[in-house]
């Protein structure tokens, strides 16, 4: 009787585990119904029309919605046609919704290193956290919580596989803190947005004839603090703080409102 009902304690972790599995990995490629476009759009990319691609790339997000795969290869015929801004903002999207692309990390990273764009070393912890995006970790802290409960429910009903309890339990509440953790650090950083213009001057006060006190290479990360009329108050990563032109920046987790304005004005303005 004590076998059968560790054995049943381990099919209920093995279940979820299961669960959590088929829920947390992101969708790999398209929507069914887009694979043509989006084959069309790669076979443009092949051939060197990467404006050609973008317009079937972006046909493909108004009609069917996003991916990490299709906002990587958006980035891609940006950087190609020498938008920097908006192809670190795609694929930093991309990175959002697929955390383990390496493509769209080694693509991102030597964009920044041809642009001088150098990053600074993220701690463990912060590497760690970037694994999965906050949908993810959210998801694992869920279950792991609920799989904790049903250990120590099981613990007040069954006397024996104290030993299986006390070591499962432990894992779970490992996890769970782990989990948590990932889910604080991803969430601190819903507030980042890239710097999409080549003009972009950090001002003293939120009005046009305020003083500059610099300018924000484009492509560089900035984290929002204040919105006043048509300005918003950042801090770059070295620290600097003033206000910018909200057309100048694009909300990294901003993809489902902002996506499609930013890239109608800037490809307005080509």
């Amino acid at each position: 009787m004590k076998l059968n009902r560790d054995v049943i304690l381990l099919s209920a972790v093995c279940a979820f585990f299961a669960l959590f599995f088929s829920l947390a990995v992101p969708t790999a490629a398209p929507a069914q119904s887009s694979e043509a476009l989006f084959q069309q759009g790669n076979d443009l990319y092949g051939q060197g029309k990467y404006q050609e691609a973008l317009h079937v790339y972006s046909r493909i997000i108004a009609e069917n919605g996003f991916s990490g795969p299709l906002l990587s290869n958006l980035a891609n015929c940006y950087a190609q046609t020498g938008r920097a801004g908006l192809a670190i903002l795609n694929y930093e999207r991309a990175l959002r919704l697929s955390p383990g692309d390496s493509d769209s990390r080694g693509n991102l990273d030597l964009l920044r290193k041809n642009l001088g764009l150098f990053q600074e070393e993220l701690p463990l912890a912060r590497h760690a956290a970037s694994l999965l995006n906050l949908d993810q970790w959210t998801l694992l802290a869920g279950v792991f919580l609920v799989l904790l409960t049903l250990i120590n429910l099981a613990g007040l009903r069954f006397s024996n596989g104290k030993q299986v309890r006390r070591w499962l339990g432990g894992l779970c509440l490992v996890v769970l803190l782990a989990a948590t953790a990932g889910a604080v650090s991803q969430y601190r950083q819903l507030d980042q947005a890239v710097v999409i213009s080549n003009d972009a001057h950090l001002l003293l006060s939120p009005f046009p004839a305020s003083s500059s006190v610099g300018v924000i290479a484009e492509g560089r990360i900035v984290s929002t603090l204040q919105q006043h009329g048509l300005y918003s108050l950042v801090e770059d990563q070295a620290g600097r703080t003033g206000w910018l032109e909200k057309d100048k920046i694009a909300s990294i987790d901003g993809i489902a409102t902002g996506l499609k304005d930013h890239q109608d004005k800037k490809g307005s303005a080509q």
